[in-house]
């Protein structure tokens, strides 16, 4: 498995559009995104406006083809107008995973 973790904080008073947004990726690109596993998104119980986007996929190759979708391209853009500043990715690798 590969998983993505994407860190973020919203411009004041635009965390209820970054969830949405979220949720319409989860509705109109996720049918599209082959090797996509699962996802969540989090925000900081005591900072509401920080989120953390964690993503998983079958490979890397499938994260990198959801990545370079152009549809992906342009959420990602909305997301960046939504946020104080360009969100910090980290990819990771699977190293061990619990039932």
């Amino acid at each position: 498995m590969f998983v993505t973790i994407y860190a973020y904080r919203a411009r004041a008073g635009e965390e209820d559009a970054i969830i949405a947004l979220h949720e319409d990726w989860q509705r109109n690109l996720r049918p599209k995104a082959e090797g996509y596993l699962s996802g969540e998104l989090l925000h900081d119980v005591q900072a509401p406006q920080v989120f953390v986007a964690i993503a998983r996929y079958e490979s890397e190759a499938a994260a990198r083809a959801v990545t370079e979708n152009p549809e992906q391209i342009a959420w990602q853009r909305r997301l960046v107008s939504l946020a104080e500043a360009e969100p910090v990715c980290a990819s990771y690798q699977s190293a061990w995973q619990a039932d």
